[in-house]
């Protein structure tokens, strides 16, 4: 056996869905009962954010001892081969205005490639995961993969944030949608219900379940100008300086080219 393989994460998969059950029934005691406050950045946050935070950190550092951690909510505890990347509640806003396509994003990155992901969205008690690229991808212990097509139509969807047209010209001649959370928007692609997903610089915990899924379902993630995230790079930054898609691979260079961002002044 090889030395790579030996060090390869050994984590149990089924122990990571039980602490994201858990985080999910914190968040539906606080769904339509908790304001939301703007940090510095001016992205939401609630109490269910820091009190799930807060519950999922103590299980890693009390499980896995040796593994460093990063979370939306201020955790940043960088070391080693191993980095669990956590969006405690991966679409603030969209819970907020009491509509479900939000949930619990938990990823774990072994040196710098996403390896595990599992994505809970409790008030649809739809299930996303993967143990490992080897492993394959889940939808609610179904096999999903990421189809490869030969191109587009009308129907054909691709998921964007809510202020794109602020932000991009898009003429992709399907159609574009907002559903609210950027990991349920690569679940979607990697189960093959999008065709792409467009990514405006992103956190990476925002992504790190959700890209562990897509590429374990065959999919691909890659910055829009070109070139494969690198996750290694945002781990210091945390956040993306550049815009990505995640799509097969066969079709993200094709659908770039129907994408530019708006220049500012």
């Amino acid at each position: 056996m090889t030395e790579q393989l030996v060090r390869e994460p050994d984590v149990d998969v089924d122990l990571v869905k039980a602490w994201a059950r858990q985080a999910g029934d914190v968040a539906l005691r606080y769904f339509n009962r908790v304001e939301g406050s703007l940090k510095e950045d001016r992205t939401l946050v609630t109490q269910a954010d820091y009190e799930i935070e807060d519950l999922l950190t103590g299980y890693l550092r009390a499980t896995y001892p040796e593994h460093g951690i990063i979370g939306e909510e201020g955790t940043k505890e960088i070391h080693g081969d191993y980095v669990w990347a956590i969006d405690p509640l991966d679409g603030t806003r969209v819970f907020l205005a009491g509509l479900p396509v939000w949930g619990i994003s938990i990823g774990l990155l072994w040196r710098g490639r996403p390896w595990l992901g599992v994505f809970y969205m409790p008030l649809l008690d739809d299930w996303y995961y993967s143990a490992s690229p080897a492993s394959g991808a889940f939808w609610n212990d179904q096999p999903i993969q990421c189809p490869a097509t030969d191109g587009w139509d009308e129907d054909s969807l691709l998921c964007v944030r809510s202020d794109v047209h602020r932000r991009y010209n898009i003429t992709f001649p399907g159609i574009t949608r907002a559903l609210g959370s950027a990991a349920a928007h690569l679940c979607y692609v990697a189960r093959g219900n999008a065709m792409a997903v467009l990514l405006d610089k992103p956190g990476i915990w925002d992504i790190a379940a959700g890209a562990a899924i897509l590429q374990a379902a065959g999919g691909a993630l890659r910055y829009l100008a070109g070139g494969e995230v690198q996750m290694e790079n945002l781990l210091e930054e945390g956040t993306a300086r550049n815009p990505m898609l995640g799509a097969h691979p066969s079709l993200i260079d094709r659908l770039a080219h129907y994408i530019q961002p708006r220049t500012t002044r």
